[in-house]
């Protein structure tokens, strides 16, 4: 499977998943101008700007965030809404949020890739970024249900 592919597919299954958690999500299509971001999840009033990321190795290269992502999360968050975020799949599965702002800090520092070591400590994995929205919003996963669909 290309890299394009794979990750049109994390794209997909991330908007599923965060749909099956009573998010309304939007899933941007992928356009000859470029998107800045992927993933648009709303839920409790909050707005969730994402763009994603499945990384093929260990690590994942900061270059791969594109000035136009990082811009759009910036005007995002300056417009009254939350801070942007990259969800980062590494190979054995694990997901990571990780703040744009952050990434750019660790890029602007030096860092050329990082690793889930590195996401742990400047994000935190999408179960526990599920489960803290869940606890802000006073949800339950007893709560989520496809049945809508």
């Amino acid at each position: 499977m290309s890299n394009k592919a794979a990750g049109a597919r994390f794209e997909q299954e991330f908007a599923e998943h965060l749909a099956s958690h009573w998010f309304w999500v939007h899933l941007f299509q992928d356009n000859k101008n470029g998107q800045p971001c992927d993933v648009i999840a709303c839920r409790d009033g909050n707005a969730y700007l994402i763009d994603c990321k499945d990384c093929q190795t260990k690590f994942f290269v900061l270059s791969r965030m594109e000035e136009n992502q990082l811009n759009a999360m910036q005007l995002f968050q300056m417009t009254g809404n939350g801070i942007g975020l990259f969800a980062i799949r590494f190979p054995n599965g694990e997901i990571y949020l990780v703040p744009y702002n952050r990434l750019k800090e660790l890029k602007a520092a030096g860092f050329g890739r990082i690793d889930t070591t590195v996401c742990r400590t400047q994000g935190m994995s999408l179960s526990d970024w599920l489960r803290e929205r869940n606890k802000d919003g006073g949800w339950s996963e007893g709560d989520a249900d496809s049945d809508w669909q």
